[in-house]
């Protein structure tokens, strides 16, 4: 018994050797459990039919050793191939030849073929059929020999030419099975039958049975990713195995991974497959959003020039008359003229009155109007005099009739005289001239606070006092002025005082 301690002692050293060693991306396994033999059921040689072969379920005929006297080491080689180095150890007897318990040592290697390695290798149940060859230590040197059967009949010797008694080459084979309670947990059931193709006699085969508990390793995964740090290009970051095991970069940062990314250098959106839009017209707009890809404009506008539907020069955004041409200084729309006196609004005093251009669009004022009348219908004084003549009167009444139309409207009756004679006569001439037409419009029902005079002799004559009377007449007149409120203000404080006729 010392013997077989000392030897599940070894081969744990060895076992536990085999664990630290872990090198492959597949997993190891170890088990270790109990198993049986059954001599009793041969009764042929090897290559020989196994004549009694339902003799293997005889149960009663096998002899169980004693647990953790069978040891499995095993590694996956793929998913159909596993490569196993199997021990059993114990004292076994073989009755069919009357031996007594004798020290029993069988090792070896094996090698299964994974029937679930065909749908699914990491099936909870996975069958297999395995194949070894092992050294088997039983020594029947002791037996002697002729020994008959129960029934008499001579079984034959150990008489192998070549063989010992004490060491064997056996050929194991049979099948079995591992069932996973978790990933690295499970139960191993195994059938061999263990023959010695090296002995004449058949003494030394048997039947084997076993029953193991399974613990499964794997290779070192310190990111849990599925990939074992010697093959992890990553061992610390978890990665796809198409990666090597590290995590696909995003070299650009726009959230597109370069293994997707069709411009892995440069920013872009996933719509763009990671690559940035193009912005053809160079407006800032790219060309997804820009409804005028090929013509630069504003984003406000969708990436389109704005339009100058009139083709005034000023964008349809800032046009307040879009349809109709018009200044940019009127925002796009036309100068409007309201009175329809064919100056613009902008440009006329009275834009609300019809007028005449050359009075900037107001009516013709009405001093104006009884100046051109006197000067029409002729307003004639007697010579050297301020008395107006009687053929004047047509010129008084039409100037009246204007005037009063305008009763808050002032005016102011300016006399004028040619440059002959003295400063101070044709000065005194025109103040009693003008003095005199004043005097004439309110008797014709003008009132008095519309109407002031002047006289400003030849201080404003043009024509020199050499020329003809015909030529100097244009200078003997009398003007009429409108007067603002602040202009008739200055003169009523002015030492010209209104004259009225005496």
């Amino acid at each position: 018994m010392k013997r077989v301690k000392l030897g599940i002692a070894a081969l744990a050293l060895f076992c536990a050797g085999a664990l630290t060693a872990q090198t492959t991306s597949n997993p190891w396994l170890i088990g270790i459990g109990a198993h049986a033999e059954n001599h009793e059921a041969v009764k042929a040689g090897f290559g020989k039919s196994l004549s009694n072969f339902k003799g293997a379920f005889t149960f009663k005929d096998y002899e169980i050793s004693p647990p953790w006297t069978k040891l499995t080491v095993a590694r996956n080689l793929n998913k159909l191939l596993v490569l196993d180095w199997q021990t059993s150890i114990g004292n076994v007897s073989n009755n069919r030849i009357g031996m007594d318990d004798k020290f029993f040592l069988m090792t070896g290697l094996g090698l299964q073929f994974k029937i679930a390695g065909l749908w699914n290798e990491n099936s909870w149940f996975d069958p297999y059929i395995r194949l070894g060859a092992s050294y088997l230590r039983h020594d029947y040197s002791g037996v002697a020999f002729p020994l008959t059967d129960n029934q008499g009949q001579y079984l034959e010797a150990y008489s192998g030419k070549d063989a010992s008694p004490v060491n064997h080459f056996m050929v194991p084979g049979g099948i079995g099975a591992n069932f996973w309670f978790t990933e690295n947990l499970g139960l191993n059931l195994q059938g061999d039958y263990v023959p010695s193709p090296m002995d004449d006699s058949d003494v030394s085969n048997f039947w084997q049975a076993s029953a193991s508990l399974l613990i499964r390793f794997g290779s070192k995964d310190t990111d849990g990713d599925g990939i074992v740090d010697r093959k992890d290009r990553c061992p610390d970051v978890a990665g796809p195995k198409e990666n090597g095991g590290c995590p696909w970069e995003d070299t650009d940062g726009d959230g597109v991974l370069d293994k997707d990314d069709n411009c892995p250098d440069v920013a872009g959106p996933v719509e763009n497959g990671g690559c940035p839009w193009p912005d053809t017209d160079g407006d800032g707009v790219n060309d997804q959003y820009d409804k005028c890809p090929d013509v630069a404009g504003p984003k406000e506008n969708d990436g389109c020039p704005w339009p100058d539907t009139d083709g005034d020069g000023v964008l349809d955004k800032d046009d307040r008359c879009p349809n109709v041409a018009g200044p940019k200084e009127n925002k796009g729309c036309p100068w409007p003229d309201s009175d329809g006196d064919g100056v613009l609004d902008k440009d006329d005093k009275c834009p609300n009155q019809f007028g005449l251009k050359e009075y900037n669009g107001c009516p013709k004022p009405k001093a104006v109007e009884v100046t051109e009348t006197f000067k029409e219908k002729n307003l004639l004084f007697d010579l050297g005099k301020t008395t107006i003549r009687p053929s004047s009167s047509v010129a008084l009444d039409e100037a009246a009739r204007i005037m009063k139309s305008a009763p808050s409207e002032k005016f102011l009756v300016v006399g004028h005289t040619d440059k002959k004679g003295s400063d101070a006569s044709n000065l005194k001439l025109s103040q009693g001239r003008a003095a005199s037409v004043v005097a004439a419009l309110e008797k014709r029902g003008v009132s008095p606070t519309q109407l002031k005079s002047i006289g400003v002799g030849e201080s404003e004559a043009e024509v020199p006092e050499t020329a003809t009377d015909a030529e100097r007449q244009q200078d003997r007149k009398v003007v009429v002025k409108s007067l603002t409120d602040e202009e008739w203000e200055q003169y009523s404080k002015s030492d010209v005082k209104k004259t009225t006729k005496k």
